[in-house]
This record gives structure tokens, C-alpha cells and sequence, in this order.
């Protein structure tokens, strides 16, 4: 499993897509979580949503294909688009609530505020993943690791997989250009040790 983070973009919803765009497209992504609730989401998803009224795509796309114009193709494959990043696009639960990815036997908690992370869940957890920090951070403690991406406007992106060359879960930051900041693997669960009595 692969998944995308995405740091608040507040109301900047072009730099909004051109973060889903990178992880949804181009780094293939099975999710892309959106790591805060803002006026740049409700932009984003009102210009991908598709019109109720309209048909089906599949039956759009078979239309256009045979008998459209350039703009009827664009406006298809826009849509096209938009539902794409609508079936991949998640939104980090609001607080005090949290959302649980499990990655091989690695457990990765996610919220939006790290005000609202308890020790039970740094406990039970090898990555914690949040949306609130002022900048790109990651900090280790033991087995554990607490990661944000930062706000949108300082330029990262996460990405959290599970099918990484090196073998593994590896945590990797990324420029919102693409280029790769750093990799970091992340340890796993390991053995429990019974001390039998």
C-alpha cells in the first residue's frame, strides 16, 4: 500500500492540485490524505464533483470518442480526472477523532492535530502522522515516529510505503515538484518478549 499526505493548503486550491495530481498520477498512490478541512478542499472538490444530471462517464467518454469536439473531449477527460481524484482523495478525520492505516505490520495513526494524540496511541502505533505543524517534520522516538508534511505553502508532501524497493515501510518527503528530500525507513512492530513466571 502506498499512501500520499498532504500538509493544509488554506485556500489555495491550485497547489492543492497539483499535490493530488503528483500523488494520485505520477506516484500512483492507493490514497492521498488530506491532513486539514479548508476553503482549498471545498474548492477542490466542488470543481471535481461530478454534475448529477450528467450520464455516465463511461457512456461520455464512448460518445465523445466517436463524435466530439476538442472541448467536449477536454471537458470529458476532466471529469475523468476529477472523479480519479475523488475515489483517491481522503480527508483526515476532524478532531478528536483519528484515522488507522495498517501498512504491512506496521500500524500508522493519523490525525489532524497532534494536541489530540494520547499515549495509548503512541503506544499502539509505529508511525503518527499529523497536519498541523508549522514546517515539514519528523522526529524518532525508539520504534516510534511522529511526521508532518507541513502546511502546503512550505512545499512537502509524505509518502508512507509499503512496497519500497529496500523492503519495508519507508517513509519518504517530497518536494511538491517531485523531487525527492529524504527516505526513512520505519521499524516494525518486532517480537514481544513473555517472561513466562
Amino acid at each position: 500500500m502506498r499512501l500520499g499526505f498532504i500538509g493544509p493548503a488554506k485556500s489555495d486550491a491550485a497547489a492543492l492540485e497539483q499535490a493530488a495530481q503528483l500523488l494520485i498520477c505520477e506516484l500512483e498512490v492507493d490514497a492521498a490524505v488530506y491532513l486539514a478541512e479548508d476553503a482549498a478542499l471545498r474548492e477542490f472538490v466542488a470543481k471535481h464533483e461530478s454534475d448529477p444530471n450528467d450520464f455516465k462517464l463511461d457512456q461520455q467518454v464512448a460518445e465523445v470518442a466517436t463524435h466530439g469536439s476538442m472541448e467536449q473531449v477536454e471537458e470529458v477527460l476532466r471529469k475523468l480526472r476529477g472523479a480519479r481524484y475523488l475515489r483517491k482523495l481522503r480527508v483526515a478525520p476532524p478532531p478528536p477523532k483519528r484515522a488507522v492505516e495498517m501498512l504491512d505490520d506496521h500500524i500508522a495513526l493519523i490525525v489532524r492535530n497532534k494536541s489530540t494524540i494520547g499515549e495509548e496511541d503512541v503506544i499502539n502505533s509505529n508511525i503518527v502522522v499529523y497536519g498541523d505543524a508549522k514546517e515539514l517534520m519528523f522526529k524518532r522516538f525508539g520504534p516510534r515516529c511522529f511526521f508532518s508534511p507541513g502546511p502546503l505553502e512550505a512545499g512537502h508532501l509524505g509518502l508512507l510505503d509499503d512496497q519500497s524497493e529496500t523492503g519495508g515501510v519507508v517513509l519518504t518527503a517530497i518536494k511538491a515538484g517531485g523531487e525527492l528530500c529524504w527516505n526513512e525507513p520505519i521499524q516494525g512492530r518486532g517480537a514481544k518478549v513473555m517472561v513466562a513466571p
